[in-house]
């Protein structure tokens, strides 16, 4: 329960997933940025509870995913347009840096929390977001994002993937 006594909402994990992946892309728009990639890979699960703490039936999972791509010219102006983007989905926003180098970190909203940081490592712009703690057990959710993905489904968040030639 929140403070106004009304019960939060839970979302499932693969709505999580669905959100965090969408607020990325969505982000991305904002900007006149070309090059959008998933450096660290898919959105995937982590542990908010472990289910060695809990047993499984207890246990709670995350997603999250970040894009990045070469830096653009207007750091401040690029922030302000996030920050503006973000407030309009209801979050709660704050820049750190405002004048040179911004971070705009985001809470709330269809996410838990966001970043975009426009001086990433690699003279870099990253956006990431992270979903609310669902249940789940995160080694599951992962095994069967897998699963579906040998199967040859896409899965939100997959695209934009450099895939490696299978073995020979």
């Amino acid at each position: 329960m929140s403070e106004k006594n009304t019960p939060e909402e839970t979302i499932s994990a693969r709505e999580g997933r669905d959100r965090v992946v969408e607020l990325v892309f969505n982000t991305t728009e904002q900007l006149d940025v070309t090059g959008w990639w998933p450096r660290n890979g898919v959105a995937a699960a982590d542990e908010c509870i472990p289910k060695s703490r809990s047993g499984i039936e207890h246990a709670t999972a995350s997603y999250s995913y970040d894009r990045w791509a070469p830096q653009g010219t207007d750091h401040v102006g690029d922030a302000k347009r996030v920050a503006e983007y973000w407030e309009s989905l209801g979050m709660s926003v704050r820049t750190v840096n405002p004048a040179k180098d911004p971070v705009v970190f985001g809470e709330g909203g269809p996410v838990a929390r966001a970043e975009f940081d426009t001086d990433a490592s690699d003279q870099s712009y990253s956006i990431g977001a992270t979903a609310p703690c669902s249940p789940g057990d995160a080694v599951t959710l992962n095994d069967e994002d897998e699963a579906e993905r040998d199967q040859g489904k896409v899965l939100p968040g997959d695209e934009g993937l450099v895939l490696q030639d299978p073995p020979q």
